[in-house]
């Protein structure tokens, strides 16, 4: 499967490379969206962080998205700021608002 781990907006660098690096290693094909290194200086950022996304092109089997759940709370559980492991991650469908499901710490 086809996985976007979209950090476009500089959430969360370090959950996202763990991330990408969990999907990889399950022989997920994994594209990494980076920020904008000009978007550092953008005054129109918001101040509450969006974290990562997760987009997918179709709707994952049961299986599938219970390894992706898998491996996006172990990347959580290890990430070194508690605050941050809280986080819900959200698994899209494509690049629409639409998300399938929440990935957390809780479940």
């Amino acid at each position: 499967m086809r996985v976007v781990v979209d950090n476009s907006k500089g959430g969360d660098p370090q959950l996202a490379a763990s991330v990408s690096d969990g999907l990889r290693g399950h022989g997920h094909a994994v594209e990494l969206l980076e920020p904008d290194p000009a978007s550092m200086f953008d005054t129109a950022v918001h101040i509450v962080s969006t974290g990562i996304v997760l987009r997918v092109e179709e709707r994952p089997a049961r299986a599938e998205l219970g390894e992706i759940s898998e491996i996006v709370r172990d990347a959580l559980m290890r990430h070194p700021s508690p605050r941050r492991r809280t986080r819900a991650v959200p698994v899209t469908l494509g690049w629409g608002g639409r998300v399938l499901t929440w990935i957390d710490v809780f479940d």
